[in-house]
């Protein structure tokens, strides 16, 4: 397939790893840790399929950094002004998106703003220039 045909919903792997807002930075950080992952997806206490933040290893290090106690909650250090992208979006929509907000992960909605996922940016090069990377 062609890579400007591809859509976000055809990179995403797994099941979205997530956390509550009341999560620590320790707990979050394991999550991360154990799943070879990023970033984790901070959600609505009231409704598990409702991003509403998100919150990466460069979070949790700036957290460290300040000297915070690991069992801080993730809501403390998680970015809520959330950019998200629609599934049935092209993977070069994603990679504009993350140059333009300077951004590592994406977390992918459907229609009405339900999480499906979270893409990279290794995800987004890997689909746009895969065998070119692989071959360097």
């Amino acid at each position: 397939m062609v890579a400007s045909a591809r859509r976000v919903i055809e990179l995403i792997r797994r099941e979205p790893i997530v956390a509550l807002p009341t999560e620590t930075l320790v707990g979050v950080a394991e999550k991360m840790a154990e799943n070879n992952i990023g970033a984790v997806v901070v959600i609505s206490p009231q409704d598990p399929k409702k991003p509403v933040g998100i919150i990466t290893e460069r979070d949790i290090v700036k957290a460290v950094s300040m000297h915070m106690p690991l069992s801080t909650p993730v809501e403390a250090f998680a970015t809520n002004r959330l950019i998200t992208i629609d599934e049935n979006e092209t993977v070069e929509k994603a990679a504009e998106l993350m140059l333009m907000y300077n951004i590592r992960h994406l977390v992918v909605v459907d229609n009405v703003g339900r999480l499906r996922g979270v893409i990279s940016i290794r995800d987004v090069l890997k689909a746009l220039y895969g065998k070119e990377l692989l071959h360097r």
